[in-house]
């Protein structure tokens, strides 16, 4: 036998790099972080209470940090961070457009939502509270208010919650969501710019402005493909 034979024959084989078993449940001080971050999330998603939202969901990632020194089992941060941005877009999702269509009627609604119209989107300025149904009366508009508030962000919430606490469904689910918030972006662009003359000829910062205000609602583009490429192996709990 050669040298290089020798070499060959006596060199270890490197094990297979295995992630991190997942536990069951997540120890008390990552608990205690969720119910810090779930909160911050609730909070931001108000819209009115935003900053304190976005204090309480820091709060929640240092002590996350916190639960890793401990020895904790503790999901990857990009996950937490994904995870939270779901739930509070999600979340001022819904609170906007239920406000819209239930309590239109309120003034500090009618003043606030037409008061964003003037600046931004006129849809929610010109004529507003002048159908049967209330709230914005850009045509289109309360068939994509219902199927968001009924269904995609309701569906989202549930899903962010699930992606963070490593569960099989919430994985399956924030890949569902992305592609049916996907469809509905497409969608409620097309119907934006059916009326793009009275909608963003009336708004003070025109579409420039909307984009500016509105550019989250890209994030599904970029939540996908990173979330294909993640090892859903990790997403083992029921």
């Amino acid at each position: 036998m050669s040298s290089v034979e020798k070499t060959r024959a006596t060199k270890p084989v490197p094990a297979p790099t295995t992630h991190r078993v997942v536990p069951d449940e997540d120890g008390p001080v990552v608990k205690a972080a969720d119910r810090w971050l779930i909160t911050g999330a609730v909070l931001s998603g108000s819209l009115i209470l935003s900053p304190i939202g976005l204090v309480v969901i820091a709060i929640g990632f240092i002590k996350t940090a916190r639960a890793k020194r401990s020895g904790e089992f503790v999901r990857p941060a990009a996950v937490t961070l994904f995870g939270m941005f779901a739930m509070v877009d999600a979340a001022a999702n819904f609170v906007g457009w239920s406000l819209d269509l239930w309590a239109h009627d309120t003034r500090i609604v009618e003043w606030g939502l037409t008061g964003w119209g003037r600046l931004f989107d006129a849809a929610y300025y010109l004529d507003y509270n002048s159908l049967w149904v209330g709230g914005a009366a850009a045509p289109g508009e309360k068939s994509w208010e219902f199927f968001c508030i009924l269904g995609l962000f309701p569906a989202r919430l549930v899903a962010a919650y699930g992606f963070i606490k490593l569960k099989r469904w919430g994985y399956r689910w924030m890949i569902i969501t992305s592609w049916a918030y996907i469809m509905c972006w497409l969608g409620y662009a097309v119907n934006m710019v059916v009326n793009f003359p009275d909608r963003f000829g009336s708004s003070v910062f025109g579409v420039t402005g909307w984009w500016v205000f509105d550019i989250f609602y890209m994030t599904p583009f970029l939540t996908l493909p990173w979330l294909y490429a993640l090892d859903k192996r990790r997403w083992s709990r029921f």
